[in-house]
């Protein structure tokens, strides 16, 4: 009976060390490399040279939109949904994503609200040793 209480007071210390590396906030740092904006007809393709770990989008604009869907192209040039953002946004807005690619397209669905977006910022996690 004993070893089984030891055995429990070392899940729960582990499995606690384990919530609070989860729960601490991570450092995001701008991807600094240039992006080549490709307009389709009901968004826009931001092509990197280069596939990187994309871990948040803040798109800046004016104005509102609405019903956005984020797709990112994986290694095989397949284009996979990521995200949906079927209500109204405000700029700024921030996305958050998991991705490594070298490309994301933003479709705009609906055309109603008088906004655009801008800017689009790609931010991947700051290492631990910088």
């Amino acid at each position: 009976m004993n070893r089984w209480r030891y055995f429990l007071f070392i899940l729960a210390c582990l499995s606690q060390i384990g919530c609070a590396v989860l729960l601490t906030e991570q450092e995001y740092v701008l991807i600094d490399r240039d992006v080549e904006e490709k307009a389709t007809f009901h968004g826009a393709i931001y092509s990197l040279p280069e596939r990187v770990s994309v871990r948040k989008i803040v798109l800046l604009g004016s104005g509102k939109i609405r019903n956005i869907e984020i797709y990112v192209r994986n290694k095989r040039n397949q284009w996979k949904p990521s995200k949906k953002v079927p209500g109204g946004i405000q700029f700024p807005y921030e996305i958050p994503l998991i991705a490594k690619t070298d490309a994301i397209k933003i479709i705009k669905h609906s055309m109603t609200g008088a906004g655009r977006i801008e800017t689009v910022q790609f931010y991947t996690v700051a290492d631990k040793g910088d």
